[in-house]
């Protein structure tokens, strides 16, 4: 079953484009991973939000995602982030 994270990420005013470089380079290392489907990173369109940027990736399964994740070592990008593993339980198009 396919496995959704949430991570949402404070960025300082003025930290926008060293977070957007750095999330982009994690990004190729994770696209190749075992598992990743797919990734939208959006923006708060309020400058004074707590979290300026969330990351929505789908995963095959949380074993893979926590395997990915393990092999690229701690500390990926040096904002603080709050990431959670979510399933879905209802959907509406």
């Amino acid at each position: 079953m396919a496995v959704v994270l949430i991570n949402a990420f404070e960025v300082s005013s003025g930290q926008e484009e060293v977070f957007l470089s750095g999330w982009a380079s994690v990004a190729e290392r994770v696209k190749a991973k075992e598992g990743f489907v797919s990734a939208d990173l959006h923006r708060s369109l309020d400058p004074n939000a707590d979290f300026r940027f969330i990351n929505v990736a789908i995963w095959r399964s949380a074993k893979e995602f926590r395997e990915a994740i393990a092999s690229l070592g701690p500390d990926l990008l040096p904002f603080r982030a709050h990431p959670a593993l979510y399933e879905v339980v209802r959907s509406i198009s």
